[in-house]
């Protein structure tokens, strides 16, 4: 018999005889779960639940297609119809639903796992959508009156710990049921657990103060008081004091190496190693309130857990302090040092700090010139004034920004020296970099220990001169904190605030609770705030959510900082606040619900995304955006900044002559390797699957049109041609039926590109002139010069060179309307430039050709975009050796690959490759002309363009021919170039056929020609 099983409390969910049942779609699934539940109902009332929008007669339609579908679905006459007007459940199939089960069954909790069909939503279908909301809330007002008759039951007998369960049951169903609260901490209380109990207070009046703006009722107020004048809480404002305990040795060796250093005496950097809470923070406070900035340059960075893969973070503040102390001082910089080091860190010469996560960090650049830059600048500094770089928590620092650091500690420059703290973790990188920094005597390390008890003793007696505490309480203090420093502070301040040391049986964590329980109620909202932020809380973010001004925030936050909780941090004029300990953010983070850390965060997140300036220094707010909206569970807008974030640097990368929208910032880190494309694009991906399975909306629609588009030219840019395009066709046809002009504008340009890569001209001009209709029907200046450049290659490669000139002309003009849209379009224009000289190279006027190159060339310097100029030099150096140049050929070709090493670009790459194969060649240098032809040849087949393909077999059967001549170089190629040289000629004509290269073609067919005639033997 069949068994059918129906699960409708959360998540829905149904079974054929244990096998999952998926529905077709939404309205069937609605349909089955309304008389499931109804067991009948007439087909005019379900036609008009489901397609009220509908005309009667196609609404009934939509029904019988949806019961057969349910039909089909189970392979069963699930639902039946006895009478022509009425749908019912067929009473002959064994069904069961847990919600029918919880129904019969008066006592039944359990069952109730989540809400009645959470999340499912029906399109167009409003009446369905009420009558789902309305029984979903019965289905609760059920399982509420039964949850609080069993809280009745379990206090009349005392049985506590089922009390606390039913309660924490019913706030998680409503979190404003103050009653439930009460009932919770009543149970708490007689359960002997009076922290939790006062925790639950606490965070009762977070979410009324927060969300309803009131105050707990006075009969739970009245509770709350009753338990703490039971556990001995006593409430006063004694302030903690900041003392300095033990360590003296270390701190002896840190002054000691210090003056080593000052005086010119041979001294190492310092790595203070120890586990978290030990005490490294306050040595390295300790030791530089004594080091005097008139001696020496401090730069002072912190690496947070969360920055670590955002590239080069750390040094944003150290390269910030640096351009302010150069400006200052007047200090001249050696040629072109600033313009290499504000490439990295645009807050060298402007004042921000800008997102630097998306740079690759292993292949994408070289960074042999950005650390020779960094440390010609610290060489200049260092000849006046010693310097001291002193990095916080370096166990979190990333790889590339440890790199750099290493690189400039293991200089030469004995006028700089590392300060560090770490948490003693395992760090496979962090490990090789100590083991070689020691392998060449650069560094200590100083390791801290916990306290021994005869240690723990003198702490004691030290941070408490006015209590006499006994042996046994000393005890227990050294058998609780076991000597770690900062949970031996926290039990110093609780009793000094409390004047209580009969806290001993309590564990750690209470502790850390009773920290806080004489902290005023606006202290506590700034401290829950602030432990959003997982390294600064701005003072303006705190202004905007408490509705205070700064001058009342200020006083507020007095007795925080004379509890040394939080601490001020001065920030390019913008006042900041900071735990004095990650572990009490953490702390106060972890003890709020989850439910209030979500709306904190979204706040927080809104306020940053208003104050985006729309520029490029958003780059750096994009990812705190990402990060609130993240723990916030707020996906659409995380996945809105994670896709906007990712887009600025994969439109600069796989697009060859990108629009300039940041005109000011330098370019070189804005490029993207594959591996760090492949990861951010598979992260999206799945952020977008669990957006689109929890609803559905335009903007969704939109985010995904873009993630399309994303992942469409990646595919295509890295060689997967079939499915790259199958992709930007779907992102089209969305675009085109959400009637967005502008989507559908940048899909056929992709497609325009893949044909470009693939020289399929058929398909191309048909993209062209769609993208044109578009352009000029929604009257688009800018995006018609682009098209019509992209139109005159299309000309260009179907040798149309007088109409391909024209219409690059007409583009020019366009863009060169105004300096704002040529500065914009800047690329573009030299683009055009480039095509008008492969005519004039094409024509064979090789000089007029390379003065268009260079007019190409010098744009792409003047925007300091040195990637595109790649291909520019790269045909400039063609036309140079056409005709017969061959060092000026050379100098463009090592100019293009001078790019390649700073870059995993490979378009083109091939072509300069095998070109410099032959002049070397010429040099007699065959084993490096080997090793540019094998270079060049491995290039070409990553791209598969024919014509790279094909110009690289050209080479080929050039070097051939050589060989015939050459002993030597034979000697060096026989067994690279083994086939003969029409084997060569006929497979580059081959491709370039492919890619309509009638100029390259003609040079091959000539040489063919010579070894028919027997010119070449």
């Amino acid at each position: 018999m069949n068994f059918i099983n129906v699960k409708m409390f959360g998540n829905f969910e149904v079974t054929l005889n244990h096998k999952k049942i998926l529905f077709p779609y939404n309205k069937a699934q609605a349909l089955f779960c309304y008389l499931l539940v109804n067991k009948e109902c007439t087909r005019e009332k379900l036609a008009g639940l489901l397609w009220p929008e509908e005309e009667e007669s196609i609404a009934k339609k939509n029904l019988r297609n949806a019961l057969y579908k349910i039909k089909k679905t189970f392979n069963l006459e699930v639902l039946i119809s006895p009478r022509k007007s009425t749908v019912m459940v067929n009473n002959n199939i064994n069904i069961k639903s847990d919600v029918i089960d919880f129904l019969k069954n008066e006592d039944e909790i359990k069952l109730y796992s989540d809400p009645f069909l959470s999340g499912f939503y029906v399109k167009n279908a409003e009446s369905f959508q009420n009558w789902l909301l309305q029984y979903r809330d019965y289905l609760q007002q059920i399982y509420i009156h039964r949850l609080k008759a069993k809280v009745y039951l379990e206090n009349k007998n005392r049985n506590y710990d089922k009390m606390e369960d039913y309660c924490r049951l019913l706030i998680k169903t409503d979190e404003y049921d103050e009653e439930s609260y009460r009932k919770l901490m009543y149970s708490l209380m007689n359960n002997n657990k009076p922290n939790k109990a006062i925790e639950t207070y606490h965070k009762l009046s977070e979410i009324l103060n927060k969300e309803l703006n009131v105050e707990p009722s006075k009969e739970t107020k009245k509770l709350f008081n009753e338990i703490l004048n039971k556990t001995g809480h006593i409430n006063n404002n004694s302030k903690a004091q900041k003392f300095f305990f033990g360590r003296y040795n270390e701190l002896k060796s840190l002054r000691t190496n210090y003056f080593k250093f000052v005086n010119n005496i041979q001294s190492k950097s310092i790595l203070i190693l120890g586990e978290a809470g030990i005490g490294k923070t306050k040595l390295k406070e300790k030791f530089l309130e004594n080091v005097s900035e008139n001696n020496v340059y401090i730069f002072e960075t912190c690496c947070y857990q969360f920055e670590k893969e955002y590239i080069l973070k750390p040094w944003n503040p150290i390269m910030s302090n640096l351009a302010e102390i150069i400006k200052l001082d007047r200090i001249n910089l050696p040629q072109g040092c600033e313009n290499i080091i504000g490439s990295f860190f645009p807050q060298f010469d402007k004042n921000y700090s800008m997102d630097l996560k998306l740079i690759e960090n292993n292949n994408n650049l070289k960074y042999e010139v950005i650390i020779n830059a960094i440390e010609n600048v610290f060489k200049k500094l260092g000849a006046m004034k010693k310097i001291l770089l002193v990095f916080e928590d370096i166990q979190w620092i990333d790889s590339m920004s440890l790199s750099l650091l290493g690189s400039i500690i293991l200089s030469e420059n004995k006028n700089i020296i590392l300060l560090a703290t770490c948490r003693k973790e395992r760090n496979e990188e962090l490990d090789k970099f100590v083991t070689s920094m020691k392998m060449h005597n650069k560094l200590n390390i100083i390791e801290l220990y916990r306290l021994d008890y005869r240690e723990t003793e003198d702490f004691i007696k030290q941070a408490l001169p006015n209590y006499n505490l006994s042996k046994k309480m000393i005890k227990k203090i050294y058998s609780e904190t076991e000597g770690n420093l900062f949970f031996l502070t926290e039990y110093m301040n609780i009793i000094k605030s409390n004047g209580n040391i009969n806290i001993m049986s309590s564990k750690m964590q209470d502790i850390l609770k009773s920290r806080y329980l004489d902290i005023s109620e606006n202290g506590r909202k700034i401290l829950n705030i602030c432990s959003m932020f997982f390294d600064e809380t701005p003072l303006y973010i705190l202004v905007r959510l408490m509705h205070k001004d700064e001058l009342e925030i200020m006083d507020m936050l007095e007795e925080l900082e004379a509890k040394f909780i939080l601490t001020e941090t001065l920030n390019e004029d913008n006042i900041n606040l900071k735990f004095t300990h990650q572990k009490l953010r953490e702390f106060i983070y972890s003890n709020q619900s989850l439910a209030r850390r979500k709306i904190l965060h979204n706040k927080i997140g809104t306020i940053f995304e208003e104050n985006l300036s729309r520029n490029k220094e958003d780059l750096n707010t994009y990812y705190k955006l990402i990060y609130h909206f993240s723990n916030a569970s707020n996906y659409i807008k995380e996945l809105k900044y994670s896709m906007k974030s990712l887009n600025v640097y994969l439109s600069f990368s796989h697009e060859l002559f990108p629009v300039l929208y940041y005109s000011n910032t330098k370019y070189s880190n804005l490029y993207f390797s594959d591996e760090k494309a492949l990861n951010s694009l598979s992260k999206i991906e799945k952020l977008l699957n669990k957006i689109e399975n929890q609803a559905y909306s335009k903007e969704i629609t939109l985010l995904e049109i873009t993630f399309l588009h994303m992942k469409g030219r990646y595919l295509i840019r890295i060689g997967k041609y079939k499915e790259g395009t199958s992709i930007i066709k779907v992102m089209i046809d969305k675009s085109v039926n959400i009637k967005n002009a502008s989507y559908a504008l940048e899909g056929y340009k992709q497609m325009i590109y893949y044909c470009i890569q693939a020289y399929n001209v058929k398909d191309m001009i048909t993209y062209v002139n769609l993208a044109l209709n578009i352009a000029i029907s929604e009257g688009h200046e800018n995006e018609k010069a682009v098209l019509f450049r992209l139109k005159a290659l299309y000309n260009n490669m179907c040798g149309n060179y007088t109409e391909a000139e024209k219409l690059l002309n007409k583009s020019i003009n366009i863009l060169e309307r105004n300096t704002t849209i040529s500065d914009k379009y800047a690329l573009n224009i030299a683009a055009a430039y480039n095509y008008i000289g492969e005519i004039r190279r094409y024509s064979m006027k090789f000089s007029q050709a390379i003065e268009y190159y260079n007019k190409a060339i010098k744009i792409c310097e003047r925007k300091k975009v040195v990637s595109t100029s790649a291909i520019f030099n790269i045909n400039a150096g063609e036309a140079a050796f056409d005709m017969g140049d061959y060092a000026l050929a050379k100098k463009y070709f090592s100019s293009s690959l001078k790019i390649y090493n700073h870059f995993d670009l490979v378009w083109g790459r091939s072509v300069a490759e095998a070109f410099m194969s032959l002049l070397k060649i010429d040099e007699n240098e065959f084993d490096t002309a080997l090793s540019y032809l094998k270079a060049a040849h491995t290039h070409s087949e990553m791209l598969k363009s024919p014509h790279e393909i094909g110009l690289v077999y050209s080479i080929k059967a050039a070097i051939r021919a050589k060989m015939l001549k050459d002993e030597n170089l034979n000697c060096i190629f026989q067994k690279y170039l083994c086939e003969d040289i029409n084997y060569y000629c006929d497979i580059g004509i081959n491709y370039l056929k492919k890619s309509l290269d009638d100029y390259e073609i003609n040079v091959l067919l000539k040489l063919k020609y010579k070894v028919q005639n027997r010119d070449i033997k």
